[in-house]
C-alpha cells in the first residue's frame, strides 16, 4: 500500500505540475508590474550583486516603496541564471512552489489523521482546486509562502515523533516569514496555537536551542523590521486607519446629532477598528467571498467564480461539521485544524479592501482537509458494498473534475481577454516598438498611466543595473512614501495629464529642471493622447480596446 500511495502521489503531482506550467508564458497574459519587479532585481542581484537602488544582499528590497521581502526575489535569481530575463524564469518559482504543495498536503494530512486515503483525497482535491491553480502560476511570494507553511507544519507536527525534524521545521517557517506580509501574522498565531495544544507532548532539550535560535532569528528580523517602518510599508497603504478614514470619523462625530460624549463613544478609531476588523474577518467565510461576487482583485481570481468548485464547497461544509461532531476525531488534531481555520483570515481582516482571494489563502489547504474528509465520510457510508464505495468516490471526483475543467475553460478563453488591462498587458509590445525605432529620436516619453513603466523598460531591454542603479544615467527619488523615477537614458516617464503640453516646448520635471521634447517618440494612453500628433502604432488590450497609442507631434 505504501508503494502505491507514493505512485498515486506522484502521478497527482506530475499532473498538477502540467496544469500550472501550461501556457505560464502567457496566461497570465502579461507579467504585472510586481512580477516584474521580481524579476528585474533578481536580475539585478546576478549582476551586481545589488537590487535595483544599489542596497548589496538586501534582507528587504525597496522595490517602488512597497518593500519587497527577499525570499521569492533570491529564488528568482536561480531560473533567471538558467533561462535568462523570461516570464517564464519569473514565474517557475511560483509554479514548482504550487506543485510541491500536493505532496507537502498529504504529508500533512497523514501526519495529523494517520490516513493516506485521506491525504490522497487532499492531494488530488488540491491539484485541482481553481484557487490554488490561479495563485500557483502568476510570480506571487504568497504562494510560495503557503507551501512553505504548510511543510513547515507538517515537520512540526513530524517533530513530536521525531525531534530532529524541528530544525527542518524552524527553517522553513522561519523563510515563509521573510515570503509574504501574511505569514507574519499567521504563523506566529498558529505556532502560539499549536504549542498550546500539543503542550503534552513537547518536552524541551537543549538540543532544540538551534532550531529555537533560527526562528527567534527570523522572528527579530520581523520585529526589526516592523520598528524601522520598512516592513509595515505595504500594510501602511492598506490599512484599515487610514487617514481618509480618521477623517471620516472626525466628521461624523461633528455631524452626529448625538451629545458630544456620546458621539466620541460612538465615532472612535477603536471601535471603527474592532468593528471593521469583524466585519472584514467574517466575511472570508460568506459566500460572496467564495464566489468572489464583491470586490474582487481580477489579478487574483476569475470574479464570479466559486474559488473551490460547488461539489468541493460542499463536501468541505460535510467535513467540517462531521469533524467537528465525531467522537472518532476528538483529539488534538482536531482542535489543530480549526485552528487553522479560524487564524487563516486574520490576518486579511486586518487589511482593507476585502474580500481579497490572496490574503486569506492559508484558508486553501484547511478548507482541503475539510472536503477530503467530507469525501471519505461518504465513502465510508457504503463501507458494506464495496462496489458502491468505488461508484460514489467515482462520482465525487468526477463532478469535482467537471468544476475544475469549467473553470479552466473561463480561465484560458474569457478571463485573458476580459481582464488583460489588469495585467498591464501591451508594456511589452510597447517597449519592443520602442527599441526598434527610438534611435530615430531625441527622446522617448512614456506615460504613467498604467503605473510604473521604468520597471517594465528595464525588464524588457534587460538594462544594464547600473545604469538605473545611484550613479547611473537615471532621475530617481522618493516623494510621498514612494520611490518615483523619471528617467532612465532618453526614455522620460511621464504622468499622464502632462503628456498634452510637453510637445509644445519644454516641461519642468518633478524633481526639477526642465528638457525638450522635440523630435520625441510619445508612447501614451488612450486618455491622454495629445491632438497636434501623427500615429504610427496603436497596441490593443486583449478585448481590442486600445491600451497604448505610439505617436509623434506633428
Amino acid at each position: 500500500m505504501l508503494k502505491k500511495s507514493w505512485l498515486i502521489l506522484a502521478l497527482i503531482t506530475f499532473f498538477a505540475f502540467g496544469q500550472r506550467f501550461y501556457q505560464i508564458q502567457t496566461n497570465p497574459p502579461s507579467l504585472n508590474w510586481d512580477e516584474v519587479s521580481h524579476g528585474y532585481n533578481a536580475y539585478s542581484i546576478l549582476k551586481t550583486g545589488a537590487d535595483e537602488w544599489g542596497a548589496r544582499f538586501p534582507l528587504i528590497f525597496k522595490a517602488f516603496g512597497d518593500y519587497k521581502l527577499p525570499v521569492y526575489i533570491y529564488l528568482t535569481a536561480i531560473p533567471v541564471y538558467f533561462l535568462g530575463l523570461t516570464p517564464i524564469a519569473v514565474r517557475l518559482v511560483s509554479v514548482l512552489a504550487g506543485t510541491l504543495a500536493i505532496p507537502a498536503i498529504y504529508l500533512l494530512v497523514v501526519q495529523l489523521l494517520n490516513n493516506k486515503k485521506i491525504g490522497l483525497l487532499a492531494a488530488l482535491l488540491l491539484a485541482i482546486s481553481p484557487w490554488h491553480y490561479f495563485i500557483s502560476r502568476p510570480a506571487l511570494e504568497a504562494n510560495l509562502a503557503l507551501t512553505l507553511i504548510i511543510f513547515g507544519f507538517w515537520a512540526l507536527l513530524k517533530a513530536l515523533e521525531n525531534p530532529k525534524f524541528y530544525l527542518l521545521s524552524s527553517i522553513l517557517l522561519g523563510l515563509s516569514l521573510h515570503t509574504y506580509n501574511v505569514a507574519r501574522v499567521f504563523v506566529p498565531l498558529l505556532l502560539l496555537a499549536f504549542f498550546y495544544i500539543y503542550r503534552p507532548k513537547i518536552r524541551l532539550k537543549a538540543t532544540y536551542l538551534i532550531p529555537i535560535a533560527i526562528l527567534g532569528l527570523s522572528l527579530s528580523m520581523v520585529v526589526y523590521q516592523v520598528f524601522s517602518g520598512v516592513g509595515t510599508a505595504r500594510y501602511s497603504k492598506l490599512a484599515i486607519l487610514s487617514d481618509s478614514a480618521v477623517y471620516q470619523l472626525g466628521q461624523a462625530r461633528s455631524n452626529s446629532p448625538l451629545p458630544p460624549v456620546l458621539a466620541k463613544l460612538r465615532y472612535n478609531r477603536p471601535l471603527y477598528f474592532v468593528t471593521k476588523v469583524t466585519n472584514y474577518y467574517l466575511s472570508y467565510f460568506s459566500p460572496k467571498f467564495i464566489y468572489q461576487s464583491q470586490g474582487a482583485q481580477y489579478q487574483f481570481s476569475i470574479p464570479g467564480k466559486n474559488l473551490f468548485t460547488l461539489p468541493v464547497t460542499i463536501l468541505a461544509l460535510i467535513g467540517g461539521v462531521w469533524l467537528l461532531l465525531s467522537p472518532r476525531h476528538s483529539g488534538l488534531s482536531r482542535i489543530f485544524l480549526f485552528s487553522w481555520l479560524l487564524l487563516s483570515p486574520v490576518a486579511a481582516a486586518l487589511t482593507a479592501d476585502p474580500p481579497q482571494a490572496l490574503r486569506p489563502n492559508p484558508l486553501i489547504p484547511v478548507i482541503i482537509i475539510f472536503a477530503s474528509l467530507g469525501t471519505y465520510w461518504i465513502i465510508d457510508l457504503f463501507k458494506k458494498h464495496r462496489w458502491a464505495q468505488k461508484a460514489v468516490l467515482v462520482s465525487i471526483i468526477f463532478s469535482c473534475l467537471v468544476g475544475y475543467i469549467r473553470y479552466l475553460n473561463s480561465y484560458h478563453s474569457t478571463y485573458p481577454k476580459t481582464y488583460s488591462w489588469s495585467w498591464q498587458y501591451g508594456y511589452q509590445q510597447a517597449i519592443e516598438y520602442v527599441e526598434k525605432n527610438s534611435q530615430n529620436y531625441n527622446n522617448v516619453i512614456f506615460t504613467k498611466h498604467y503605473g510604473e513603466p521604468h520597471i517594465f523598460y528595464a525588464f524588457f531591454t534587460k538594462l544594464n543595473p547600473l545604469v538605473i542603479q545611484p550613479g547611473g544615467n537615471n532621475l530617481r527619488f522618493e516623494q510621498s512614501d514612494w520611490f518615483w523615477t523619471d528617467k532612465i537614458n532618453n526614455i522620460y516617464f511621464v504622468n499622464d495629464w502632462e503628456i498634452p503640453k510637453i510637445i509644445e516646448d519644454t516641461m519642468p520635471l518633478e524633481s526639477g529642471g526642465e528638457v525638450s521634447f522635440k523630435n520625441s517618440l510619445l508612447i501614451v494612453s488612450p486618455q491622454s493622447l495629445p491632438q497636434n500628433v501623427t500615429i504610427l502604432k496603436t497596441i490593443n488590450f486583449l478585448d481590442g480596446s486600445p491600451a497604448f497609442i505610439i505617436a509623434i507631434p506633428k
